[in-house]
């Protein structure tokens, strides 16, 4: 007699070892991420120019005056840095740090731009 109740229990009981066989899995994956990552010399020096673009990102923005905005540019900055943190933690991917760099470069700009003074007078301003 094959009873729904027997099937369910045969697989209950390999439960267990899927979860151990799981488990297995996530150590060695975290075991292969806590390895020490090697670098050569051309990614370190991309990595190290990134981390000054991202130093002079920080000091422009120390220049504004609006407390609203350089708040919101601040959790956009600090979203840039976690995400040149984990690019440290993995293996160098050239796509990623690409994509970060593009990113950098456009909310530097908006910033830049936001900070020059408008070129127009003030309403009711005399020339």
């Amino acid at each position: 007699m094959n009873s729904p109740f027997k099937r369910c229990w045969k697989i209950l009981c390999w439960l267990p070892l899927a979860a151990l066989a799981f488990g297995s899995v996530v150590r060695a994956e975290t075991a292969a991420a806590a390895a020490p990552v090697e670098y050569t010399a051309e990614q370190k020096a991309l990595l190290q120019a990134l981390s000054a673009e991202l130093t002079r990102f920080d000091t422009m923005l120390a220049k504004d005056d609006d407390a609203a905005h350089a708040a919101t540019v601040k959790a956009v900055l600090d979203g840039f840095k976690q995400r040149r943190d984990a690019m440290n933690k993995i293996t160098f991917d050239q796509g990623r740090y690409d994509e970060l760099r593009f990113d950098i470069n456009v909310e530097y700009q908006r910033l830049a731009m936001w900070l020059v003074p408008p070129g127009t007078p003030a309403p009711g301003a005399k020339r």
